[in-house]
């Protein structure tokens, strides 16, 4: 196709086609931005309705439970609370006697051999030293339990007396350990 219009012409209707180019691209970028806008302002005004609404129930809630009666049970519910906080870490601390005699009394011992004196004392926070009193008819029954003492991981530092092991038979023997709980 031959074109014979002048060069003004040809420019001018260059230019002309590009202005429509930009117009229309112009639009299909304007036109989808401001239904972004919309959309966004929308849910703006949504929000922002959700958020008066929310402080507004949120005031009727405060003064509901500004009473007295609501606020005399929150403080002795806080009073209760920190007193439960204070038992529970004193009972974390503690070491229960109860346990060490039971750990004492389920240490498996020969038949001929009997405590006849116990003295438990608190050695530190989580220790009871125990020193028990006892008579064994011979050297072999006070090894075995000796033997059975070690055992027991909860025991540590067992010591017998050296009076102890000096007869062989009708033995009164001392020994010291300490309970340490888990």
């Amino acid at each position: 196709m031959i074109n014979l219009l002048p060069p003004e012409e040809k420019t001018k209707l260059l230019l002309e086609n590009r202005k429509k180019m930009i117009i229309v691209l112009g639009i299909t970028i304007i036109i989808p931005l401001f239904c972004l806008i919309l959309v966004l302002l929308s849910v703006r005004f949504y929000i922002l309705g959700e958020v008066n609404s929310k402080k507004i129930m949120l005031d009727q809630a405060r003064k509901e439970y500004q009473t007295p009666d609501f606020l005399h049970f929150k403080e002795i519910i806080q009073k209760n609370n920190h007193t439960l906080t204070n038992l529970h870490s004193f009972y974390q601390k503690e070491v229960s006697v109860s346990q060490a005699l039971y750990l004492v009394s389920s240490i498996s011992r020969p038949e001929n051999l009997y405590f006849t004196n116990m003295l438990l004392a608190k050695d530190s926070e989580q220790k009871i030293k125990i020193t028990a009193s006892g008579f064994s008819k011979s050297r072999a029954d006070l090894l075995l339990f000796q033997k059975s003492i070690n055992e027991n991981s909860r025991i540590k530092n067992t010591t017998f007396s050296p009076e102890s092991w000096v007869s062989p038979k009708d033995i009164n023997f001392n020994v010291t350990f300490e309970y340490v709980s888990i």
